[in-house]
C-alpha cells in the first residue's frame, strides 16, 4: 500500500494538494483512504461534500474504551473513505496530541494493513516541534513525505523543521520524497529561493502549483478541480504528482541534509531578496 504524508506550515496549501491528490488517485482506480491531520477537521470537506463531518476525536468522547471505525469513517466520492483526527476544543489541550491518538486507534483496529487501501493520504499540519503532529513519521503509518512550500521564509523555516523530523525518522522507513511549491510571487527571484532550498536540504522540486481559479471555483461546490476540470491545466499538474507518488521508490531518496537553525538564517540571507 502506498502511504503518503503531505505536510506544510498552516495556510501553504497542503490540504488542496492532499485532496487533489486523493481524488487523482481514486480516479486511477486506487482504493483510497484520506486522513485529515489538522485540529480544524476541514481537510475532508472538498471529498465528502460537507463541513460536518465526525472526528476521532469526537468517536472518543462518546466512549474512549469502545471505539469503533464506523463512527468516524465517512465515505466520500470516487469511493474514497475519509477520517479527520479533530482536535480539542479551542485553548484546552494540545492538537498535536489528538493527531498522535487518532493515529494510534487507526493502527489499534488495523485499517492500513488489512487490504482494503491501496494508497492512504495523510493532511498534516506542519508543526514538528510537537511530536503529535510527527505521528505519521514516528509510528511509520507513512512513508514517503512531500512538503508543500513558498518562497516566504516562514514556510521555508516549517519545511526545514519537516525535513528534520524526516531525518529523524528515518530508521522508521520514512523518506522525503520532494518539495510541491506553491509559491506567492511568479518572479524569478521566488524561483531561484525554492529551488536553492531544495537543493541545500537535498530535495527537489516535484511540482510547481500552477496559479489557478479552478480550485476555488470547485471548493464553491466542495469538490475538487480534478473533478470538476478534469482536463485544465491544474487538473494535469495533480495527474503528474500521481504518477510522482506512485513511482518514487524510497530506497532511491537523495541523502538528506536539513540545516540547523543558526545555518538556516545563514540560508535566508545568501542569494536575491524576496518578498516574505
Amino acid at each position: 500500500m502506498e502511504a503518503i504524508a503531505i505536510y506544510g506550515k498552516g495556510g501553504i496549501g497542503k490540504s488542496v494538494v492532499a485532496t487533489h491528490l486523493s481524488a487523482e488517485l481514486a480516479r486511477r482506480g486506487l482504493r483510497v483512504l484520506h486522513v485529515g491531520c489538522d485540529p480544524k477537521a476541514d481537510s475532508s470537506c472538498r471529498l465528502v461534500g460537507s463541513h460536518h463531518i465526525k472526528t476521532v476525536l469526537d468517536a472518543m468522547r462518546k466512549d474512549p474504551d469502545d471505539i469503533v471505525e464506523s463512527e468516524f469513517l465517512k465515505p466520500g466520492r470516487l469511493g474514497i473513505d475519509c477520517i479527520e483526527a479533530g482536535g480539542p476544543e479551542p485553548g484546552s489541550g494540545c492538537g498535536g496530541r489528538g493527531v498522535a491518538r487518532a493515529i494510534e486507534i487507526i493502527c489499534e483496529l488495523n485499517m492500513l494493513d488489512r487490504g482494503t487501501y491501496d494508497a492512504a493520504v495523510f493532511d498534516v499540519l506542519g508543526d514538528v516541534v510537537c511530536g503529535g503532529f510527527a505521528a505519521p513519521m514516528r509510528k511509520g503509518v507513512a512513508n514517503k513525505i512531500y512538503i508543500v512550500i513558498s518562497e516566504e521564509s516562514m514556510a521555508l523555516f516549517a519545511a526545514n523543521n519537516i525535513a528534520r523530523a524526516v531525518l529523524a525518522n528515518a530508521s522508521n522507513g520514512v523518506v522525503l520524497a520532494g518539495l510541491i511549491a506553491n509559491l506567492r510571487s511568479s518572479d524569478e527571484a521566488a524561483h531561484a529561493r525554492v529551488q536553492r532550498f531544495a537543493q541545500r536540504i537535498g530535495s527537489t522540486i516535484v511540482m510547481i502549483l500552477p496559479r489557478s481559479p479552478l480550485i476555488a471555483n470547485a471548493e464553491q461546490y466542495l469538490l475538487t478541480a480534478v473533478e470538476q476540470y478534469p482536463d485544465s491545466d491544474i487538473a494535469i499538474s495533480f495527474q503528474r504528482l500521481a504518477t510522482h507518488c506512485l513511482s518514487a521508490s524510497p530506497t532511491s531518496q537523495t541523502a538528506l541534509t536539513p540545516m540547523e537553525q543558526e545555518e538556516f538564517f545563514q540560508f535566508l540571507q545568501e542569494g536575491p531578496s524576496v518578498a516574505s
